[in-house]
């Protein structure tokens, strides 16, 4: 099932599963993200206006919604890198949200969650594991079963 969803650059769809909620915007600019590894390196990844942010969170609510929300203009508008952890560090258990970027991104629960540095990968609540988002000219795709979501407006 593939759900093509209008999304405007000031738009927010919010996914939300059973336990969890994935936050997805438009990048809405070219640029780049920097992202720190494991092995102390730093890759740029380089976006186009068209590719998605999504942030992940293993709970749903309010507070969450603007918990992603903050993370998402962390990403976007302040430039804030993302970090990746090594496979078994222990503040992965601890994480409130995760978040990835890029033209596809999948949902998976059986990742750890903030130890990928591959960005088309993104942990997510059992609920949504295996929906594939793609970015697409003026919205998004989404290809799985997507019971509930919602969309509203993102202050810039």
């Amino acid at each position: 099932m593939v759900q093509k969803i209008i999304l405007e650059n000031n738009e927010i769809i919010f996914l939300k599963g059973k336990s969890g909620t994935v936050g997805v915007v438009k990048f809405a600019k070219n640029g780049q993200i920097f992202i720190g590894t494991p092995d102390k390196e730093e890759v740029v990844m380089f976006l186009e206006k068209d590719d998605i942010i999504a942030v992940s969170a293993l709970n749903s609510g309010p507070l969450t919604e603007e918990g992603i929300k903050s993370l998402i203009f962390l990403l976007r508008d302040m430039g804030t890198p993302l970090v990746v952890l090594p496979k078994d560090h222990p503040t992965s258990k601890r994480l409130p949200m995760v978040a990835s970027c890029g033209e596809t991104i999948r949902l998976d629960c059986n990742i750890t969650p903030g130890t990928h540095p591959e960005q088309n990968i993104l942990c997510a609540c059992e609920d949504l594991s295996g929906i594939l988002m793609k970015a697409t000219a003026g919205g998004v795709e989404i290809h799985g079963s997507l019971k509930d979501f919602k969309i509203e407006k993102f202050q810039e």
